[in-house]
This record gives C-alpha cells, sequence and structure tokens, in this order.
C-alpha cells in the first residue's frame, strides 16, 4: 500500500542558527528514515476522519463526503456519507482482502489490486484515503539542493514486479516531515498527475495537512478536504468486519 498526502512549510529558516539546525537535520537522516517519518505523521496507529471530495471533470463538478477509519496499514473502512443515493455503501479493507459493500445489494469481494483504482472512476483510491504507507512497493533517495535548506526532495521508484502503474514518484517535504508536492510519473517518464498539500494544522502533536489537490495532465482536479481528524484511537479490530456495514443498514 502506498498512500500518501500531507503539507506544511516554513519559509521562516532564513536566520543563520535555523539555517544551520536544518543542515545539520538533512545530513544526519537517511531517505529511509525521512520516509518513516512523513508516513508516520500521516498514518499514526490509527485514524478517523471525515473526507469530503469534489471531482471535477470536464468542467463539471461531482461531490462525495466520506468517513473513514483506519487500523494500522491492514485494516480501513469507509463509508459513503454523500450523495444520499449512496449513502451506507463503501468499502473494507483487512490485509490483501477487498470488499465493496452496498445496502441491498450486500458485500462483494474485490481483487486486491482495486485498491490502487480511483473510488469514483476518478481522483483518490483506495489506499490514498486510508491513509496508506509510500515505502511498501518502492525504493527511496534522498536527493538534496543547496537552494532548498530545510526541505527534503525524495524519489521513488518502484521494486522490480511491484504491484503499482507508476514508473516514479517526487516528493518535496517540509522540514516538519509533512508532503508539500507530489509528483507521479508514468513508465515512460512523464508526469501523470500533481498532488499539493496545504492548509497544515497541529493535531495530536503532529503536522497535518487537511487539504490536498490533485491535477492530472488533462487538467482535472480533484480537491480532498479532511474534516475533524482525530488519531491514536482505541479502534477495535473487530469493528472492521462487513457486520459493521450491516449494522448501519440503509438508514438515512
Amino acid at each position: 500500500m502506498k498512500r500518501i498526502l500531507l503539507l506544511a512549510v516554513a519559509a521562516l529558516l532564513i536566520g543563520s542558527g535555523l539555517l544551520a539546525s536544518a543542515q545539520v537535520q538533512t545530513e544526519s537522516l537517511t531517505a529511509t528514515e525521512i520516509l518513516n517519518r512523513v508516513n508516520a505523521a500521516w498514518q499514526g496507529d490509527s485514524f478517523h476522519g471525515i473526507m469530503s471530495l469534489d471531482i471535477v471533470l470536464g468542467g463539471q463538478t461531482k461531490s462525495h463526503k466520506l468517513e473513514v477509519w483506519t487500523l494500522g496499514s491492514e485494516l480501513a473502512l469507509i463509508r459513503v456519507l454523500e450523495p444520499e443515493i449512496d449513502r451506507n455503501s463503501g468499502y473494507l479493507q483487512t490485509g490483501d482482502d477487498l470488499w465493496y459493500y452496498a445496502p441491498g445489494v450486500g458485500s462483494i469481494k474485490l481483487p486486491a489490486i482495486a485498491i490502487g483504482d480511483a473510488l469514483f472512476g476518478a481522483g483518490p483510491s483506495l489506499e490514498d484515503l486510508s491513509h496508506g504507507t509510500l515505502s511498501d512497493d518502492y525504493d527511496v533517495s534522498l536527493v538534496t539542493a543547496s537552494e532548498s535548506v530545510g526541505k527534503y526532495f525524495l524519489t521513488l521508484t518502484p521494486h522490480p514486479n511491484a504491484p503499482v502503474v507508476y514508473g516514479r514518484l517526487e516528493i518535496s517535504v517540509s522540514s516538519d516531515f509533512v508532503i508539500e508536492t507530489l509528483i507521479y510519473y508514468d513508465q515512460r517518464g512523464e508526469v501523470l498527475q500533481t498532488a499539493t498539500f496545504s492548509d497544515v494544522i497541529r493535531v495530536a502533536g503532529r503536522v497535518f495537512a487537511t487539504t490536498i489537490v490533485i491535477t492530472d495532465s488533462y487538467g482535472d482536479q480533484t480537491i480532498e478536504r479532511i474534516e475533524s481528524p482525530q488519531f491514536d484511537l482505541a479502534l477495535n479490530a473487530m469493528f472492521f468486519s462487513l457486520d459493521t456495514f450491516e449494522s448501519w443498514g440503509d438508514d438515512s
């Protein structure tokens, strides 16, 4: 799983003392350590939040509102709140198993590779929304730039035979270990889409971006806004089941 999403940034690293501190930090951390800190800030041990999605295709906007829970990197549950016609449908991930559920229809098991597909035909995938890690299927290297003190530039390349569609990812990370930009390339080295992260808040001792804008090569966009994010909740693994969907029924 590789999911991703965050921003934060400080352009106040101009004083010489802060500058020296940032240089030491950049030199002392490996690319893997930086990526691990990014993932820790984004995932937490558990997560709950409301996500509003505006998907803009060809000038037309479709809006969705979702409720998301995760526990570790193996359990995720996504419940559709809006539009009303899809209310209480959603997705369940347990390890490599993935299901879609809809009231009146029941559950349908999906192939594991579907976790990387856009949920609504466009926009973020299940692994994006469930805050998947960026490290599972990629090797990471650190690119340094003297004019960008206090920031990290990472390049991720997929492992051989990894189940990913991207040729590489390029990530700009703030000194607080929050992603600022994420650029996705195809196998030919062409840019597929660019994600930018903004509206940073501090919650549960971490810095967290609450707005993500994804723009693809055609100019279409997805705007994701995360409301009331909560981390490190005492969630029970038994909550992540199809029984939970069924307990909600088709209430309105």
